[in-house]
Order: C-alpha cells, then structure tokens, then sequence
C-alpha cells in the first residue's frame, strides 16, 4: 500500500483509506474528494423548492447531502413529506423524525407520533410521552391503552 500524508492534518495514511483515523477526513489521500452519491430533483418547483429532492452521499467538500423538497427523500430530508434517516417535516418519517405528523424509531411529533420512543400530543410506541399516550410504558395525561399500569 502506498503511504501519502493526510491533506488535512498531514498524518501517514494509505491512499486508499476511507477516513483518516486521527482528524476523520474524508478520502485522506486524495488531494481532492470525488462527490459520492446521487442527487435528482424534479423541474417543478413550489414556493422555490423542488416538487420532489432525492439526495444520498456526500457532495465534493465532504459534506453529506440533505434533500430538501416538497417531498424530500434521502440520507437527511427535509420538507413537507420528509423519508430518510433523520427527517424533518409536516409529515416525517425516519429513523429519527420530526414533524407534525412523525413516524420513526425516534419521533417527535406536534400532533401525531408513533415509533419506539414517541412523543406528541398523541402518542403511540413502546416509550410514549404526550396527552394521549398507548404503548408499553405511558407517560400522559389520557392513556389508551398500555402494558403497564
């Protein structure tokens, strides 16, 4: 394997590796980082937003890509129906979401929010907080249901 400096702290790295293991850099030995993923967004637009924004990887600085649309679906979403790993939206659903109406692992939602850890005005999941609550453990003012008592 050839060994070149890291071009962010200079520490020996393989050309090959993925992140430097001392600063994280992303393809620390390439002089340049290649933009990794996919990005379509839809020509009509709403408001200055795409009518659909599909972004997954990171662009060439580094960063990882967020869609941002009307419905956004990738890696971080946000819009009006936001799908992906961390969502944000009137409608979210993620493994961590946020929004009126959440769906996810973990949601927060200003009206509705199901998933495992839930939390919202109605809840429902295995760990539910808000004013009406269902699930395994409750935490609210009106429980619908529970396992626990």
């Amino acid at each position: 394997m050839q060994t070149v400096p890291c071009r962010q702290c200079g520490v020996p790295v393989n050309a090959s590796d993925a992140t430097c293991p001392q600063c994280g850099a992303l393809q620390p030995g390439r002089a340049q980082i290649e933009a990794v993923g996919y990005v379509w967004e839809s020509r009509l637009r709403w408001m200055g937003l795409p009518l659909v924004h599909i972004a997954f990887g990171h662009d060439d600085k580094g960063k990882a890509r967020t869609a941002c649309g009307m419905i956004a679906i990738g890696q971080r979403a946000v819009g009006g129906v936001a799908i992906g790993i961390v969502a944000g939206g009137f409608i979210s659903l993620g493994v961590v979401s946020v929004g009126v109406f959440s769906l996810g692992v973990v949601s927060l939602g200003a009206l509705v929010a199901c998933g495992v850890n839930a939390i919202g005005a109605l809840s429902i999941g295995v760990v539910a907080v808000g004013y009406k609550v269902g699930g395994v453990a409750t935490f609210g003012w009106k429980v619908l249901f529970s396992v626990t008592k």
